[in-house]
């Protein structure tokens, strides 16, 4: 090996570590375990089961926000819960009143991508949140 592929190696080999390190967590992040897998009555339900298309605006009856898990809770007409994970952080829906469904095609149902806006007393909807999934709520046991 010659003088310049020494120091060709000695110079990329913090580039090369960094790029298989990269490649391990990638491996990591593809094989981890599903953690949201629930089972009722010996039957195995998943997450996809639980996954929530759309929801019709006029059959929500009220929502909940929780903080901890930075999740609203919608409750339907027929007693349903949905939860619903937000893209972006939500500022000011714990302070708010009221919320304004907002759906990019204009019509009456909301589902992934739509946003979900906030109302207050002195925030008059400025920021919207926009959904990232809604899945229908399982009660612990």
């Amino acid at each position: 090996m010659n003088e310049h592929d020494k120091n060709f190696i000695k110079n990329m080999s913090p580039l090369l570590i960094a790029a298989m390190v990269m490649f391990l967590m990638m491996v990591a992040y593809e094989t981890k375990a599903d953690d949201h897998n629930y089972t009722e009555h010996g039957i195995k339900i998943t997450s996809e089961d639980l996954a929530v298309d759309t929801i019709n605006i006029s059959s929500i009856k009220r929502y909940k926000w929780n903080k901890t898990s930075k999740t609203l809770t919608l409750t339907l007409i027929s007693n349903k819960l949905v939860d619903v994970k937000f893209y972006n952080r939500c500022w000011d829906i714990q302070y708010a009143s009221a919320l304004q469904f907002n759906s990019w095609a204009g019509t009456t149902f909301i589902g992934k991508g739509d946003n979900i806006t906030p109302i207050g007393w002195t925030n008059k909807g400025k920021y919207p949140c926009t959904i990232k999934s809604m899945y229908l709520a399982v009660e612990e046991e």
